[in-house]
Protein backbone atom coordinates (compact mmCIF):
# COMPACT_ATOMS: atom_id res chain seq x y z
CA UNK A 1 0.00 0.00 0.00
CA UNK A 2 2.69 2.10 1.01
CA UNK A 3 4.74 1.89 -2.55
CA UNK A 4 1.30 2.30 -4.66
CA UNK A 5 0.85 5.97 -2.34
CA UNK A 6 4.58 6.62 -3.47
CA UNK A 7 3.99 5.64 -7.07
CA UNK A 8 0.60 7.81 -7.02
CA UNK A 9 2.94 10.82 -5.84
CA UNK A 10 5.92 10.19 -8.26
CA UNK A 11 3.24 10.22 -10.84
CA UNK A 12 1.58 13.16 -9.56
CA UNK A 13 4.97 15.49 -9.18
CA UNK A 14 6.10 14.73 -12.73
CA UNK A 15 2.03 15.67 -14.30
CA UNK A 16 2.89 18.88 -12.10
CA UNK A 17 6.29 19.45 -13.65
CA UNK A 18 4.44 20.03 -17.17
CA UNK A 19 1.05 21.65 -16.42
CA UNK A 20 0.65 23.43 -19.68
CA UNK A 21 1.14 20.42 -21.64
CA UNK A 22 -0.94 18.62 -19.33
CA UNK A 23 -3.36 20.97 -19.28
CA UNK A 24 -3.40 20.39 -23.93
CA UNK A 25 -3.58 16.97 -23.08
CA UNK A 26 -6.62 17.02 -21.26
CA UNK A 27 -8.33 19.43 -23.32
CA UNK A 28 -9.58 16.84 -26.04
CA UNK A 29 -10.89 15.19 -23.53
CA UNK A 30 -13.07 17.97 -21.49
CA UNK A 31 -14.46 18.72 -25.08
CA UNK A 32 -15.51 14.86 -25.94
CA UNK A 33 -17.43 14.04 -22.75
CA UNK A 34 -19.17 18.10 -22.94
CA UNK A 35 -20.04 16.87 -26.25
CA UNK A 36 -20.96 13.24 -25.62
CA UNK A 37 -23.58 14.79 -21.86
CA UNK A 38 -24.83 17.92 -24.13
CA UNK A 39 -26.15 15.66 -27.57
CA UNK A 40 -27.12 12.80 -25.19
CA UNK A 41 -29.46 15.01 -23.22
CA UNK A 42 -30.60 17.34 -25.54
CA UNK A 43 -31.70 13.90 -27.65
CA UNK A 44 -33.39 12.79 -24.20
CA UNK A 45 -34.74 16.38 -24.21
CA UNK A 46 -36.38 16.25 -28.08
CA UNK A 47 -37.87 12.78 -27.16
CA UNK A 48 -39.60 14.16 -23.72
CA UNK A 49 -40.88 17.31 -25.82
CA UNK A 50 -42.47 15.33 -28.80
CA UNK A 51 -43.66 12.64 -26.33
CA UNK A 52 -45.41 15.53 -24.22
CA UNK A 53 -46.85 16.57 -27.12
CA UNK A 54 -47.93 13.53 -28.60
CA UNK A 55 -49.32 13.16 -24.78
CA UNK A 56 -51.34 16.33 -25.32
CA UNK A 57 -53.11 15.07 -28.15
CA UNK A 58 -54.90 12.44 -25.56
CA UNK A 59 -54.09 9.02 -25.13
CA UNK A 60 -56.95 7.20 -27.05
CA UNK A 61 -56.30 8.68 -30.76
CA UNK A 62 -56.94 6.50 -33.32
CA UNK A 63 -56.09 7.47 -37.36
CA UNK A 64 -57.42 6.15 -40.40
CA UNK A 65 -55.57 6.98 -43.45
CA UNK A 66 -55.20 5.46 -47.43
CA UNK A 67 -52.06 3.09 -47.84
CA UNK A 68 -49.54 4.61 -49.99
CA UNK A 69 -46.40 3.95 -51.10
CA UNK A 70 -43.30 6.21 -52.25
CA UNK A 71 -42.88 5.93 -56.40
CA UNK A 72 -40.38 8.17 -58.07
CA UNK A 73 -39.94 10.34 -55.46
CA UNK A 74 -43.72 11.25 -54.43
CA UNK A 75 -46.86 9.28 -52.61
CA UNK A 76 -48.84 6.81 -54.40
CA UNK A 77 -51.90 6.23 -53.40
CA UNK A 78 -52.56 2.03 -53.10
CA UNK A 79 -56.51 1.83 -52.77
CA UNK A 80 -59.83 3.43 -52.48
CA UNK A 81 -59.40 6.70 -50.66
CA UNK A 82 -61.32 6.66 -47.28
CA UNK A 83 -64.38 7.99 -48.34
CA UNK A 84 -67.99 8.87 -46.90
CA UNK A 85 -69.37 5.20 -46.94
CA UNK A 86 -66.37 4.47 -44.58
CA UNK A 87 -66.99 7.63 -42.15
CA UNK A 88 -70.62 6.48 -41.82
CA UNK A 89 -69.95 2.52 -41.27
CA UNK A 90 -67.68 3.85 -38.48
CA UNK A 91 -70.48 6.42 -37.17
CA UNK A 92 -73.23 3.89 -36.96
CA UNK A 93 -71.28 0.36 -36.23
CA UNK A 94 -68.05 1.06 -33.97
CA UNK A 95 -68.46 0.38 -30.63
CA UNK A 96 -65.33 0.74 -28.74
CA UNK A 97 -65.27 4.64 -30.59
CA UNK A 98 -66.64 7.19 -28.53
CA UNK A 99 -66.42 10.00 -31.27
CA UNK A 100 -64.86 10.28 -34.55
CA UNK A 101 -64.22 13.09 -37.14
CA UNK A 102 -63.06 13.38 -41.09
CA UNK A 103 -60.49 15.64 -42.14
CA UNK A 104 -59.87 17.14 -45.74
CA UNK A 105 -57.16 19.75 -45.60
CA UNK A 106 -56.73 22.57 -48.54
CA UNK A 107 -54.25 25.37 -48.94
CA UNK A 108 -55.99 29.06 -48.89
CA UNK A 109 -55.51 32.95 -49.02
CA UNK A 110 -57.39 34.27 -46.02
CA UNK A 111 -58.02 38.13 -45.99
CA UNK A 112 -58.66 39.92 -42.53
CA UNK A 113 -59.62 43.40 -41.86
CA UNK A 114 -56.00 44.10 -41.14
CA UNK A 115 -54.22 41.84 -43.52
CA UNK A 116 -53.67 38.75 -45.23
CA UNK A 117 -52.04 35.50 -44.73
CA UNK A 118 -51.13 32.12 -46.48
CA UNK A 119 -52.45 28.86 -44.41
CA UNK A 120 -54.50 25.89 -44.56
CA UNK A 121 -58.12 25.64 -43.54
CA UNK A 122 -58.76 21.97 -41.83
CA UNK A 123 -62.46 20.72 -42.38
CA UNK A 124 -63.35 18.32 -39.40
CA UNK A 125 -66.87 17.76 -37.68
CA UNK A 126 -67.65 19.09 -34.55
CA UNK A 127 -66.02 16.47 -32.64
CA UNK A 128 -62.50 17.40 -33.90
CA UNK A 129 -62.13 19.77 -30.78
CA UNK A 130 -62.42 16.74 -28.20
CA UNK A 131 -60.59 14.36 -30.22
CA UNK A 132 -57.30 16.24 -30.23
CA UNK A 133 -57.68 18.21 -27.26
CA UNK A 134 -57.95 21.73 -28.77
CA UNK A 135 -59.41 24.24 -26.38
CA UNK A 136 -61.39 27.33 -27.53
CA UNK A 137 -59.49 30.47 -26.12
CA UNK A 138 -62.52 32.99 -26.81
CA UNK A 139 -65.82 32.51 -28.38
CA UNK A 140 -67.12 29.03 -29.06
CA UNK A 141 -66.66 26.04 -31.87
CA UNK A 142 -68.92 25.45 -34.12
CA UNK A 143 -72.01 22.84 -33.65
CA UNK A 144 -73.09 19.56 -35.02
CA UNK A 145 -76.16 22.08 -36.81
CA UNK A 146 -73.54 23.97 -38.58
CA UNK A 147 -71.52 20.77 -40.10
CA UNK A 148 -75.28 19.33 -41.13
CA UNK A 149 -76.06 22.89 -43.14
CA UNK A 150 -72.32 23.56 -44.23
CA UNK A 151 -72.43 26.75 -42.56
CA UNK A 152 -69.60 29.13 -43.94
CA UNK A 153 -68.01 29.87 -40.13
CA UNK A 154 -64.86 28.66 -39.08
CA UNK A 155 -62.24 29.00 -35.54
CA UNK A 156 -58.82 30.21 -36.21
CA UNK A 157 -55.33 30.03 -34.45
CA UNK A 158 -53.71 32.76 -32.78
CA UNK A 159 -51.36 33.48 -35.68
CA UNK A 160 -54.07 33.44 -38.19
CA UNK A 161 -55.87 36.45 -35.65
CA UNK A 162 -52.44 38.23 -35.31
CA UNK A 163 -51.84 38.41 -39.47
CA UNK A 164 -55.38 39.43 -39.96
CA UNK A 165 -57.21 41.38 -36.98
CA UNK A 166 -53.57 42.36 -35.04
CA UNK A 167 -54.74 42.81 -31.50
CA UNK A 168 -58.16 42.78 -32.02
CA UNK A 169 -61.05 40.43 -31.00
CA UNK A 170 -61.59 38.39 -33.99
CA UNK A 171 -64.86 36.68 -32.46
CA UNK A 172 -68.02 37.65 -34.46
CA UNK A 173 -65.89 38.92 -37.54
CA UNK A 174 -65.51 37.81 -40.70
CA UNK A 175 -62.72 37.10 -43.46
CA UNK A 176 -62.03 35.93 -46.48
CA UNK A 177 -61.22 32.81 -47.45
CA UNK A 178 -60.37 32.03 -50.81
CA UNK A 179 -62.92 35.08 -51.45
CA UNK A 180 -65.41 33.12 -49.66
CA UNK A 181 -66.89 34.79 -46.44
CA UNK A 182 -66.50 33.06 -43.25
CA UNK A 183 -67.70 34.38 -39.70
CA UNK A 184 -64.92 33.53 -36.94
CA UNK A 185 -67.11 31.97 -34.26
CA UNK A 186 -63.74 31.18 -32.08
CA UNK A 187 -60.25 31.57 -31.07
CA UNK A 188 -58.08 28.56 -30.05
CA UNK A 189 -55.72 28.31 -27.41
CA UNK A 190 -52.78 29.06 -28.10
CA UNK A 191 -50.31 26.06 -28.73
CA UNK A 192 -47.00 27.10 -30.40
CA UNK A 193 -44.23 24.92 -32.05
CA UNK A 194 -45.43 21.59 -32.36
CA UNK A 195 -43.30 18.31 -33.06
CA UNK A 196 -41.46 18.54 -36.51
CA UNK A 197 -41.47 22.59 -35.74
CA UNK A 198 -44.23 23.47 -37.47
CA UNK A 199 -46.70 26.36 -36.23
CA UNK A 200 -49.96 24.54 -34.62
CA UNK A 201 -51.41 28.53 -34.33
CA UNK A 202 -51.56 28.72 -38.32
CA UNK A 203 -54.66 27.00 -38.97
CA UNK A 204 -58.04 27.69 -39.68
CA UNK A 205 -60.72 24.81 -38.59
CA UNK A 206 -64.20 24.76 -40.37
CA UNK A 207 -66.68 22.11 -41.13
CA UNK A 208 -66.21 19.27 -43.13
CA UNK A 209 -68.71 20.02 -45.15
CA UNK A 210 -68.89 23.70 -45.51
CA UNK A 211 -64.75 22.88 -47.16
CA UNK A 212 -66.00 19.75 -49.83
CA UNK A 213 -68.90 22.07 -50.94
CA UNK A 214 -66.72 25.49 -51.25
CA UNK A 215 -63.65 24.31 -51.66
CA UNK A 216 -62.54 21.02 -52.12
CA UNK A 217 -64.56 20.28 -55.30
CA UNK A 218 -65.08 16.27 -54.32
CA UNK A 219 -66.95 15.28 -51.76
CA UNK A 220 -66.10 11.54 -51.28
CA UNK A 221 -62.74 11.52 -50.08
CA UNK A 222 -60.91 12.46 -46.87
CA UNK A 223 -57.30 12.43 -46.10
CA UNK A 224 -57.77 10.63 -43.05
CA UNK A 225 -60.63 9.79 -40.14
CA UNK A 226 -60.06 10.81 -36.84
CA UNK A 227 -61.56 8.99 -33.69
CA UNK A 228 -61.31 8.41 -30.06
CA UNK A 229 -61.36 5.54 -28.41
CA UNK A 230 -63.63 5.26 -25.24
CA UNK A 231 -60.73 4.91 -22.98
CA UNK A 232 -56.52 4.62 -23.26
CA UNK A 233 -57.40 0.80 -22.34
CA UNK A 234 -59.80 0.23 -25.19
CA UNK A 235 -57.48 1.25 -27.76
CA UNK A 236 -56.29 -1.97 -29.05
CA UNK A 237 -59.74 -2.94 -29.13
CA UNK A 238 -60.54 0.45 -31.09
CA UNK A 239 -57.97 -0.11 -33.77
CA UNK A 240 -59.31 -3.82 -34.35
CA UNK A 241 -63.14 -2.70 -34.57
CA UNK A 242 -61.79 -0.29 -37.56
CA UNK A 243 -59.67 -2.66 -39.01
CA UNK A 244 -62.60 -5.15 -39.60
CA UNK A 245 -65.40 -2.54 -40.32
CA UNK A 246 -63.06 -0.86 -43.05
CA UNK A 247 -61.90 -4.34 -44.41
CA UNK A 248 -66.07 -4.97 -44.95
CA UNK A 249 -66.19 -1.46 -46.57
CA UNK A 250 -63.64 -1.69 -49.18
CA UNK A 251 -64.57 -5.88 -49.46
CA UNK A 252 -61.09 -6.99 -48.85
CA UNK A 253 -61.03 -10.15 -48.83
CA UNK A 254 -59.25 -12.79 -46.28
CA UNK A 255 -55.38 -12.96 -47.24
CA UNK A 256 -55.62 -9.78 -48.98
CA UNK A 257 -53.40 -6.94 -47.59
CA UNK A 258 -55.45 -3.42 -46.91
CA UNK A 259 -55.83 -0.96 -48.53
CA UNK A 260 -55.74 1.62 -45.64
CA UNK A 261 -53.86 1.74 -42.14
CA UNK A 262 -54.93 2.80 -38.51
CA UNK A 263 -52.19 4.19 -36.27
CA UNK A 264 -53.06 4.82 -32.83
CA UNK A 265 -51.30 7.56 -30.05
CA UNK A 266 -49.41 4.49 -28.34
CA UNK A 267 -47.48 3.27 -31.72
CA UNK A 268 -47.14 7.10 -32.61
CA UNK A 269 -45.17 7.32 -29.52
CA UNK A 270 -43.04 3.99 -30.29
CA UNK A 271 -42.25 5.45 -34.03
CA UNK A 272 -41.47 8.52 -32.26
CA UNK A 273 -39.05 7.22 -29.38
CA UNK A 274 -37.46 4.84 -31.94
CA UNK A 275 -36.46 7.60 -33.90
CA UNK A 276 -34.95 9.91 -31.42
CA UNK A 277 -33.31 7.12 -29.49
CA UNK A 278 -31.66 5.86 -33.29
CA UNK A 279 -30.59 10.11 -33.35
CA UNK A 280 -29.79 10.32 -29.96
CA UNK A 281 -27.18 7.50 -30.16
CA UNK A 282 -25.64 8.30 -33.79
CA UNK A 283 -25.00 12.16 -32.37
CA UNK A 284 -23.25 10.52 -28.90
CA UNK A 285 -21.17 8.24 -31.39
CA UNK A 286 -20.17 11.39 -33.07
CA UNK A 287 -19.34 12.73 -30.10
CA UNK A 288 -17.48 10.27 -28.82
CA UNK A 289 -15.01 10.57 -31.48
CA UNK A 290 -13.31 14.02 -29.96
CA UNK A 291 -12.57 11.35 -26.82
CA UNK A 292 -10.84 9.27 -29.12
CA UNK A 293 -8.94 12.03 -30.66
CA UNK A 294 -8.51 12.72 -26.98
CA UNK A 295 -7.19 9.24 -25.97
CA UNK A 296 -4.57 9.54 -29.15
CA UNK A 297 -3.01 12.96 -27.37
CA UNK A 298 -2.57 11.10 -24.19
CA UNK A 299 -0.82 8.21 -25.84
CA UNK A 300 1.60 10.95 -27.59
CA UNK A 301 2.44 13.27 -24.52
CA UNK A 302 3.21 10.19 -22.36
CA UNK A 303 5.38 8.47 -25.45
CA UNK A 304 7.17 11.84 -25.33
CA UNK A 305 7.23 11.49 -22.17
CA UNK A 306 8.91 8.18 -21.74
CA UNK A 307 11.39 9.02 -23.93
CA UNK A 308 12.25 12.81 -22.17
CA UNK A 309 12.69 10.50 -18.66
CA UNK A 310 14.55 7.51 -20.10
CA UNK A 311 17.39 8.19 -17.96
CA UNK A 312 15.04 8.82 -15.21
CA UNK A 313 13.27 5.18 -15.40
CA UNK A 314 16.90 3.39 -15.87
CA UNK A 315 17.99 5.28 -12.53
CA UNK A 316 15.19 3.68 -10.67
CA UNK A 317 15.12 0.43 -12.43
CA UNK A 318 18.84 0.51 -11.46
CA UNK A 319 18.27 0.70 -7.66
CA UNK A 320 15.83 -1.99 -7.45
CA UNK A 321 12.19 -0.25 -9.34
CA UNK A 322 10.28 -3.45 -10.80
CA UNK A 323 8.80 -3.34 -14.29
CA UNK A 324 5.14 -3.73 -12.31
CA UNK A 325 6.00 0.02 -10.30
CA UNK A 326 7.18 1.73 -13.75
CA UNK A 327 4.25 0.35 -15.30
CA UNK A 328 1.87 1.47 -12.81
CA UNK A 329 3.75 5.25 -12.63
CA UNK A 330 3.14 5.70 -15.97
CA UNK A 331 -0.51 4.39 -16.24
CA UNK A 332 -1.71 6.14 -13.44
CA UNK A 333 -0.35 9.73 -15.16
CA UNK A 334 -2.77 8.58 -18.24
CA UNK A 335 -6.12 8.12 -16.09
CA UNK A 336 -5.52 10.92 -13.53
CA UNK A 337 -5.35 12.95 -17.18
CA UNK A 338 -8.31 11.30 -18.10
CA UNK A 339 -10.13 11.30 -14.61
CA UNK A 340 -9.21 15.26 -14.58
CA UNK A 341 -10.60 15.99 -17.94
CA UNK A 342 -13.30 13.79 -17.56
CA UNK A 343 -14.54 15.77 -14.45
CA UNK A 344 -14.07 19.02 -15.99
CA UNK A 345 -15.74 17.63 -19.10
CA UNK A 346 -18.70 16.79 -17.08
CA UNK A 347 -19.04 20.08 -15.13
CA UNK A 348 -18.56 21.60 -18.17
CA UNK A 349 -21.58 19.75 -20.08
CA UNK A 350 -23.79 20.54 -17.17
CA UNK A 351 -23.14 24.34 -17.65
CA UNK A 352 -23.04 23.85 -22.08
CA UNK A 353 -26.83 22.03 -20.98
CA UNK A 354 -27.84 25.52 -19.27
CA UNK A 355 -26.32 27.76 -21.90
CA UNK A 356 -28.33 26.40 -24.63
CA UNK A 357 -31.66 26.66 -22.38
CA UNK A 358 -30.72 30.23 -21.76
CA UNK A 359 -30.71 30.53 -25.48
CA UNK A 360 -32.76 28.69 -27.33
CA UNK A 361 -35.60 28.21 -24.45
CA UNK A 362 -35.33 24.22 -25.42
CA UNK A 363 -35.01 22.54 -22.17
CA UNK A 364 -32.21 19.83 -22.09
CA UNK A 365 -32.19 17.62 -18.92
CA UNK A 366 -28.73 16.37 -17.82
CA UNK A 367 -29.88 12.84 -17.89
CA UNK A 368 -27.18 10.59 -15.37
CA UNK A 369 -26.42 7.74 -17.59
CA UNK A 370 -25.05 10.42 -20.08
CA UNK A 371 -22.47 11.34 -17.02
CA UNK A 372 -21.71 7.98 -16.60
CA UNK A 373 -20.91 7.05 -20.33
CA UNK A 374 -19.12 10.36 -20.57
CA UNK A 375 -17.05 9.88 -17.78
CA UNK A 376 -16.70 6.09 -17.76
CA UNK A 377 -15.31 6.20 -21.81
CA UNK A 378 -12.92 9.31 -20.50
CA UNK A 379 -11.60 6.70 -17.78
CA UNK A 380 -11.30 3.68 -20.29
CA UNK A 381 -9.87 5.80 -23.16
CA UNK A 382 -6.84 7.08 -20.45
CA UNK A 383 -6.36 2.93 -19.80
CA UNK A 384 -6.64 2.52 -22.78
CA UNK A 385 -4.32 4.62 -24.66
CA UNK A 386 -2.37 4.96 -21.62
CA UNK A 387 -0.85 1.33 -21.29
CA UNK A 388 0.85 1.12 -24.31
CA UNK A 389 3.72 4.07 -23.17
CA UNK A 390 3.09 2.65 -19.67
CA UNK A 391 4.84 -0.63 -21.28
CA UNK A 392 7.10 0.60 -23.53
CA UNK A 393 8.43 2.69 -20.16
CA UNK A 394 8.72 -0.42 -18.09
CA UNK A 395 10.28 -2.82 -20.49
CA UNK A 396 13.25 -0.28 -21.20
CA UNK A 397 17.07 -1.90 -20.43
CA UNK A 398 18.47 -0.35 -17.33
CA UNK A 399 21.92 -0.12 -19.20
CA UNK A 400 20.54 1.29 -22.14
CA UNK A 401 18.60 3.49 -20.45
CA UNK A 402 20.98 5.34 -18.33
CA UNK A 403 23.21 5.44 -21.70
CA UNK A 404 20.67 7.45 -23.03
CA UNK A 405 21.43 10.95 -24.45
Amino acid sequence: MKQLIKTFKVAFQALGKNRTRSLLTVLGIIIGVAAVIITISAGEGATKQIQDQISGLGTNLVMIYTKTEHRGGSHVRMGKPINERDLDILQKNAVWMSKISPLVVVGVQAIGPKGYKSSAIYGVSHEYFEILNREIYMGNSFREEDVKSSRKVCVIGETIREKLFLDTDPVGRQIRINKIPFTVVGLLKEEGKGTMGQDQDDMIIAPYTTVQNRMYGYQGGYEMILASALSENHIVNAKNEGLELLRESHKILEGEENDFDITTQVELQEITGNITGILTILLGAIASISLLVGGIGIMNIMLVSVTERTREIGTRLAIGARESDILTQFLIEAVVLSFVGGAIGVLLGIIGNQVIYKLTNFHIPTVGYSILIGFGFAVIVGVVFGFFPARKAAKLNPIDALRYE
